[in-house]
């Protein structure tokens, strides 16, 4: 059961990443479907963000860039600020890092997907309400 009192959430990847993500708000959907489309407007500008055209990869990768701009407060990776692991002495610790798909390193798109589908799964203990892990009710 979700803990109605918390504002976020951590989620881990394979590798040992921790990823902490504030819990969204009712308008969730339409964050992530603007911000969506923003990103994809970003990479492909000639694509104008629209769905029409484009695969459900696409579309995926694109939800889950918007999930980590919109939603990741902090990590102990730093790729989702563009960084590589060893570069922790170009963090400004006066100032908070801005997660930026495009500034993503290609060796994280994997990355991206495994967060991402986490960030889902966890977020949907908030939206479904009672006890997720409750054993039905019968044999």
């Amino acid at each position: 059961m979700s803990d109605i009192l918390k504002d976020s959430f951590t989620v881990k990847d394979s590798t040992g990443g921790e990823y902490s993500f504030k819990i969204p708000s009712i308008v969730f959907d339409m964050q992530v479907s603007y911000k969506a489309a923003e990103i994809r407007r970003r990479a492909y500008p000639d694509g104008g963000g629209a769905l029409g055209s484009i695969d459900f990869q696409a579309v995926q990768f694109s939800r889950y860039c918007a999930f980590l701009e919109l939603y990741l407060l902090g990590a102990n990776r730093l790729w989702p600020y563009g960084l590589a692991d060893d570069a922790i002495e170009k963090l400004d610790p006066k100032t908070q890092p801005a997660v930026n798909f495009e500034k993503f390193p290609v060796t994280s798109a994997d990355l991206v997907y495994e967060v991402g589908g986490a960030f889902e799964e966890a977020y949907a203990q908030f939206r479904r309400p009672g006890d997720p892990d409750k054993r039905p009710p019968g044999p």
